[in-house]
């Protein structure tokens, strides 16, 4: 290649561009190039056209040298096809009105290979979660009047910066960049001895849409770091889109803006673009720039930071790497948590008191949690198990241990996880479902306690997520609810010995029981509905263990989008939307709680009223010996179930049998000498009888089907 530069312009004709982009390679004998040439010519229509050539080329190693000094090139990033998009744009700035062709004609010795974008991000997140912290306190700011100097400056701005906001003095729609407006970051906006300038104009995507905006840098003689041109945007509440030579950056207000809106009503990313699209150009006529990518990008680190931010990881030396696993998770202040909301004597405390710090637990399988595989392999978390989903890289570690697990059902519901448990539902994803663990009293997404499903609801993935759950919990007394808990709880223990460690948890020092959600054992057979029955358990109290379904009625709509994400962005996705789901919890909490309480006093005076009146109509000792018969099976359950029928059931035979017999002794006590005086005998009359309302119930229903 003869010429050093990355890029040039060629004016064949004024209406005529062309861009040449060269990668080099230092890893072949020969140093070589990957040379994309970009060549954009408006035909007679007016239509801009585009042609893209890539090509393998050979580079000198003088020319090679002098790319490496060039510090415009060196700021390029690594994937190319953001540099060629780079350029598209370029074009596409100096003549807007018009909609570009693309024709692209690929070389296939040319191989790409993508790059995580996140890796040049990683070691900025502390400085990124610093920045926003920043903006929470004074800053830079002066705690005085900038005009009178003397009076308190006791009020901040979070929405007021001169780009971005209507200034009052102008209707039409003119950019900003043609207002003379240049935008000097550091020194509080005000003029730097030393600016740094470019000649492309930023640009920057608001609530009201995108703008223009030219931008100056501050390169005076600061603290290490602080000269950073992304971080000179983030302390003007201006989020980049790249780190070294930013040239697109979005508004922390539209930022949030979209942020709350998809968390409240599930609004897609593409929607909300084409809104602020909508919001700058409705016509059509002038769109701006495209950075829908970017936006995707940006979001997903905002939401990232945030979490972040929320968690106070800013103020922990040793900084993010040090978070913990699901210490981002926004945790039930109403359960037992050991050491924040229960006294110091509470594991010694008899039972009958105790029972009131038991940890109740609902888990479950949500099928409409899918992910298509599109084979994005690069794509990982941002937090791994540092939230609500565990960490995938453990629990997949622990599933490979595991084949098809075949489980013998003995229950006689019409509930099929056991039999589709090594089912694959859908060919094309590569997740099928996800499951979850909520704490069954307020409905919290516990922390580490959602775990991808591969195939069917297998129990070694339910196993994990709950047991991840309890990791480094302190329970006394643990109740769990389950829609198939009559097969699940089966070997439990025995299958806790197959998980690490850290993960066991010992049912023997601990009081342990599972029981069926009081919706889904209406679907099991009358043995289950005795021995497994939230009603019928003590110290159970309204729990309907039905908390996790409608868990599901809220991340559901979800399902859409995080179905064709990466693998990565669909976890952060799903733990941004469980965070929320557990913070609203919070905010509602009291106005619940209190609400709950108010039904709850005065029923249970009028139950306890109702149960000694019922009480009163039995004598003294059979109840006494009722009561003893239920405290004994709900101290031990193999003991004799109250709550079970013994009685058989009665069929119509048995019925006619009866009758006949009680005729045939009527009979004998009778006169030999009397005459019946029918010949039909009553038990036989209503045998008849039955025998043809059953005929006119199948002419009826034959009927029907004719019609």
């Amino acid at each position: 290649m003869a010429s050093s530069s990355k890029r040039k312009r060629t004016a064949k004709n004024p209406h005529a561009a062309e861009y040449e982009i060269v990668r080099p390679r230092q890893d072949a004998a020969q140093p070589s190039a990957t040379s994309r040439t970009v060549t954009f010519d408006r035909n007679s229509s007016g239509r801009l056209g585009q042609h893209t050539e890539i090509a393998e080329v050979e580079i000198s190693a003088e020319d090679l040298a002098a790319l490496a000094q060039d510090p415009e090139f060196s700021s390029l990033p690594d994937d190319e096809t953001l540099n060629y998009k780079y350029f598209e744009q370029t074009v596409q700035e100096d003549d807007n009105k018009v909609e570009p062709i693309v024709q692209q004609v690929p070389l296939a010795k040319v191989k790409k290979v993508k790059q995580n974008i996140f890796a040049e991000w990683l070691p900025f997140r502390d400085t990124h979660v610093h920045e926003l912290t920043r903006h929470e306190g004074w800053a830079d700011l002066s705690k005085r009047c900038i005009q009178c100097l003397q009076a308190e400056a006791a009020y901040k701005c979070d929405d007021c910066f001169g780009p971005t906001h209507w200034n009052g003095n102008f209707w039409q729609s003119v950019p900003l960049i043609d207002l003379g407006l240049r935008v000097q970051l550091g020194h509080n906006s005000g003029p730097c001895a030393a600016p740094r300038t470019f000649e492309m104009p930023l640009t920057v995507y608001h609530t009201n849409g995108a703008h223009s905006v030219n931008v100056s840098y501050c390169e005076c003689n600061e603290p290490a770091g602080s000269y950073l041109f992304a971080n000179q945007l983030l302390r003007s509440s201006w989020f980049p889109a790249s780190l070294t030579h930013p040239r697109t950056a979005f508004t922390f207000a539209v930022l949030k803006q979209f942020h709350h809106l998809t968390l409240q009503g599930k609004t897609t990313a593409y929607d909300f673009y084409n809104s602020l699209v909508h919001a700058t150009d409705n016509t059509g006529l002038k769109p701006p720039p495209k950075r829908y990518n970017e936006f995707m990008m940006v979001m997903r680190w905002w939401r990232h930071i945030k979490m972040l931010k929320r968690a106070g990881r800013r103020h922990d030396p040793a900084g993010v790497a040090a978070t913990k696993q699901g210490s981002l998770a926004v945790e039930c202040p109403a359960c037992p948590h050991d050491d924040r909301n229960l006294p110091a004597n509470w594991k010694w405390l008899p039972i009958a008191i105790a029972w009131i710090y038991t940890l109740y637990l609902a888990m479950d399988a949500n099928f409409r949690l899918k992910l298509r595989n599109r084979h994005i392999k690069n794509d990982p978390e941002l937090d791994p198990g540092w939230a609500y989903c565990a960490n995938e890289t453990h629990y997949q570690n622990e599933m490979d241990q595991y084949g098809d697990q075949t489980e013998i059902s003995n229950c006689d519901s019409g509930l099929h996880a056991i039999d589709h448990a090594n089912t694959r539902f859908s060919k094309n994803c590569i997740v099928n479902g996800v499951g979850n663990v909520v704490c069954a009293r307020h409905t919290f997404v516990g922390k580490t306690s959602a775990g991808d499903l591969k195939k069917g609801e297998k129990y070694c993935s339910m196993d994990y997520v709950l047991l991840s759950t309890l990791v480094n919990v302190v329970v006394m007394s643990l109740v769990v609810s389950y829609d198939i808990a009559c097969q699940w709880n089966i070997n439990f223990q025995s299958r806790i010995a197959e998980f690490p460690p850290a993960m066991r948890l010992n049912l023997n020092n601990i009081s342990f029981a599972t029981v069926i959600p009081k919706f889904h054992i209406l679907g099991h057979g009358k043995k289950c509905q005795s021995l497994w029955s939230l009603n019928y358990r003590r110290w159970m109290g309204r729990t309907d263990g039905e908390g996790v379904e409608r868990e599901w009625s809220h991340i559901n709509p979800v399902a859409m989008s995080t179905k064709v994400m990466g693998p990565g962005a669909r976890h952060d996705t799903l733990d941004d939307h469980w965070g929320a789901w557990n913070w609203r919890k919070i905010v509602l909490m009291g106005r619940h709680l209190e609400m709950k309480l108010k039904e709850a006093l005065p029923m249970s005076k009028k139950h306890r009223a109702l149960l000694n009146a019922l009480s009163a109509t039995f004598p003294a000792g059979t109840v006494a010996e009722w009561t003893k018969m239920v405290n004994d099976w709900q101290e031990d359950t193999s003991q004799p179930n109250p709550f079970e029928e013994t009685a058989l059931e009665t069929t119509q035979g048995d019925v006619e049998r009866e009758l006949l017999a009680d005729e045939q002794a009527e009979r004998a006590r009778a006169s030999a000498e009397a005459e019946p005086v029918h010949d039909t005998t009553a038990s036989k009359f209503l045998s008849i009888g039955l025998d043809l309302e059953n005929q006119q119930r199948a002419l009826l229903a034959k009927a029907k089907q004719l019609k």
